[in-house]
């Protein structure tokens, strides 16, 4: 089994001559939507069907070419012929705004119902054409739309990629078993889940150290997307950059809200867990950040990539064979880059290639039970991306919040199947692996989305320097894990290496983890409650309607109100009885 991916179910390579056909195929299907003009009224459904079908294939061939650049990126972050290929598509892209707004604009006086009774091909689009005449409104002049698009390639996206660049380049210098090494920053940044107290304290320090030769360059483009966004938002009518969000999130402003204030009131029981965590490591002050992700208990768990594969694969069989046979698929088709190395970006992640009907994975595994879950998690995203498949590609977008929905329900089969196999040490350790996890998604999220909103009103009046930044990300950590952790060993520079702060079209992509985790506990739990037959027939359907239905509507299909504030304090107690248990396990070793 190859701890690297295959990307020849792309192309072969960038001197692959299918490149150049889709390349130029590209160019064409953009001249026919350049030449797009508005139709007299009898002709409306020819109109939005000619339409349509051409989106439909720029999207096909556009999404290929840009996967295997960008997957090629992401491990490669030298890769010059794959960042020349980026930039070029998104010149494309750049282009394809003109015929969008002009479309755009026309769609706002059409009866778009009346022409879906007319044309099935048009019905199947038909929630996306209605969004597309709902963001109207918010639409600038067709020129001034173009040239913030042309504008945005040398602004935002331009600074994004110098931010990936610079830390997946970023080498860190630390010692390691007496021996001075230069390592790449996610082997050290997974030092944090060691054994090791000095090592994991060491890699602690020499990452922050590291970060010190980059920082100016990060701070700037952080300044220059977020300055971007303010000004866009502004210009386009919107009341601010989380109201822009949350349109494109499909997700109402009291959804957020009670989902927030449920997490907020939940902050004190998840203090609890840190300090019984940090007593079990000899901190009587709360946990040091370095100490936030540390293994307790004598319980090496340890996996290869080969039994992470068996583990997942078994366990999620039990659920569902459907899940089992494609993360089967995953990994004898070489869909997981799993090996850290120099020149790869940090973290997991899945990108769904929907023309493929396949998914590619990336991970730094290093054989921990944290690893293995987060092979799960990154599995389910790809079963969301397989769910979707057989839909239209103008279809198969769905917004942020759910996007989590598939990847959460796949790791808490796989932690509950391994909770259930466990003695007490071993219990021990998967629920600090799981509270971990849920504390990072819960507390450091909201931590996270109260860094990014303190850090847009600031923004609005002036660039913020890099001590500024480490001051306002230290105070939104003080405000979420409180007394759980020691104020003296905060993390000031994790606005630097989240690629999350650094997307111009995806702003406050912090939030949508917490949903998706506290809906994906929802959903499990009614999958315990109900044990039905076909329960697993209407959880694909729910993964399905994700790209043609708001939020609520899609929760709606699982019996789930997410107005309701109820909803999430009934999640957030699954995750209360986990704490139970952990700090009754921790005292019997204190």
């Amino acid at each position: 089994m190859s701890r690297r991916w295959d990307l020849s179910g792309l192309y072969s390579g960038f001197s692959d001559e299918k490149i150049k056909r889709d390349s130029e195929r590209l160019d064409d299907i953009l001249h026919s939507l350049k030449e797009w003009q508005e139709p007299s009224s009898d002709s409306e459904k020819a109109a939005v069907e000619e339409f349509i079908e051409l989106l439909q294939e720029f999207h096909i061939i556009y999404t290929s070419l840009m996967a295997f650049a960008r997957l090629k990126l992401s491990v490669e972050a030298d890769n010059e012929m794959a960042e020349k290929m980026v930039e070029k598509l998104e010149e494309k892209g750049t282009e394809l705004t003109g015929p969008r707004v002009r479309f755009q604009r026309w769609l706002a006086n059409i009866d778009i119902p009346k022409l879906s009774r007319e044309s099935e091909f048009i019905a199947e689009h038909e929630f996306m054409l209605e969004e597309l005449k709902e963001k109207s409104r918010y639409l600038l002049s067709e020129e001034e739309e173009m040239l913030a698009a042309e504008m945005k390639r040398t602004g935002s996206s331009a600074w994004s990629r110098l931010q990936q660049k610079l830390t997946s380049t970023l080498t860190v210098e630390m010692e390691v078993e007496g021996e001075k090494k230069e390592l790449p920053l996610p082997v050290v940044r997974n030092f944090a889940h060691e054994s090791d107290p000095g090592l994991r304290r060491d890699a602690y320090q020499a990452e922050l150290e590291a970060y010190e030769q980059i920082d100016d360059s990060v701070a700037a483009a952080l300044n220059g997307i977020k300055g971007e966004v303010i000004t866009l938002s502004e210009k386009r009518g919107y009341e601010s950059p989380l109201e822009k969000t949350l349109i494109d999130s499909r997700l109402e402003r009291k959804t957020l809200d009670e989902m927030l204030e449920a997490m907020k009131d939940f902050l004190p029981v998840f203090r609890k867990y840190y300090r019984a965590k940090g007593e079990l490591l000899g901190h009587e002050d709360g946990l040091p950040f370095y100490d936030l992700l540390a293994p307790v208990g004598e319980v090496d768990m340890e996996f290869t990539l080969e039994e992470a594969r068996v583990f997942i694969i078994e366990n999620v069989e039990s659920f569902s064979p459907r899940m089992a046979d494609l993360f089967q698929q995953a990994f004898a088709e070489n869909w997981i880059d799993a090996e850290p190395r120099e020149g790869k970006r940090g973290g997991a992640f899945c990108y769904n290639i929907h023309p493929l009907g396949e998914s590619r994975v990336l991970s730094n595994f290093s054989g921990s039970f944290s690893d293995m879950t987060t092979l799960a998690h990154e599995l389910g995203h790809a079963y969301h991306g397989h769910c979707l498949k057989e839909e239209s590609i103008l279809n198969s977008d769905y917004p942020m919040p759910l996007a989590e929905t598939a990847s959460i329900f796949s790791e808490t089969v796989v932690i509950n199947a391994a909770r259930e196999q466990a003695d007490e040490e071993e219990t021990l350790s998967i629920l600090q692996n799981r509270l971990d996890k849920a504390g990072q998604v819960i507390v450091d999220i909201y931590s996270r989305f109260i860094f990014e909103s303190w850090l847009f009103e600031e923004r609005e009046n002036a660039s913020l320097s890099v001590e500024e930044l480490k001051e306002l990300m230290k105070k939104a950590q003080r405000e979420a894990y409180g007394s759980g952790l020691d104020g003296e060993h905060l993390h000031p520079y994790l606005w630097l290496n989240k690629p999350h702060y650094y997307s111009a079209g995806n702003n406050f992509y912090n939030f949508p983890y917490a949903f998706g985790l506290l809906f994906g506990l929802g959903v499990y739990a009614l999958y315990l409650e109900e044990q039905s037959a076909d329960f697993l027939d209407r959880y694909d359907e729910l993964l399905r309607a994700t790209g043609q239905k708001k939020v609520a509507d899609v929760a709606e299909m699982a019996g789930i109100d997410v107005r309701d504030r109820s909803f999430w304090q009934d999640s957030l107690s699954i995750l209360e009885e986990d704490i139970g248990s952990f700090v009754e396990l921790a005292e019997k070793r204190i």
